[in-house]
């Protein structure tokens, strides 16, 4: 009976060491965890924490991809207008969005009326047509942004004439 009860006590003290084991992080996962702003705690395994991780890496690029959409400047939309125009076809000789844009968009509409005799181009259209929808959003959204900033900075500029009794 001995015998069990030595087995049974050195069990336990195998899992009693592997929990221990589980339960220290590398010092490369705290750095990681900390870099990331996640508190870690003493029963977290290896395994919880390179998840929370991944999943705050994940969350981050995500952030950043809505970032870079969003911080598109006016030459960036330019450009890529530029180059669906080139890819299109069309010459473009203006440097205003607007124009490239509506050039685009007739074009496009010739060459739908033109691929109803030839199917096998629709697909070619469509993906310019997304192409041209993805621009036209993102340069209406950058110009509704410039809008609200300039409405923003004259309210600003009005309540300092106000508070400096100019007007």
């Amino acid at each position: 009976m001995s015998t069990s009860i030595s087995s049974v006590n050195a069990g336990s003290t195998a899992a009693g060491e592997s929990a221990v084991k589980k339960s220290t992080l590398s010092n490369e996962t705290k750095s990681r965890l900390a870099e990331l702003g996640i508190s870690y705690t003493e029963g977290m395994t290896e395994a919880e924490a390179n998840a929370k991780i991944a999943e705050a890496e994940a969350q981050n690029n995500q952030q950043n991809q809505e970032q870079d959409e969003d911080s598109s400047s006016q030459s960036d939309i330019l450009s890529e207008a530029k180059t669906l125009a080139a890819s299109m076809g069309i010459a473009v000789d203006s440097d205003d969005v607007d124009d490239i844009l509506d050039d685009i968009g007739a074009e496009l509409e010739v060459m739908l009326e033109e691929a109803e005799k030839n199917p096998a181009k629709l697909s070619q259209l469509s993906s310019y047509l997304s192409q041209l929808t993805s621009l036209d959003e993102r340069y209406d959204y950058l110009v509704n942004q410039q809008e609200n900033l300039f409405a923003a900075m004259d309210m600003v500029s009005t309540n300092n004439k106000i508070s400096l009794g100019l007007e």
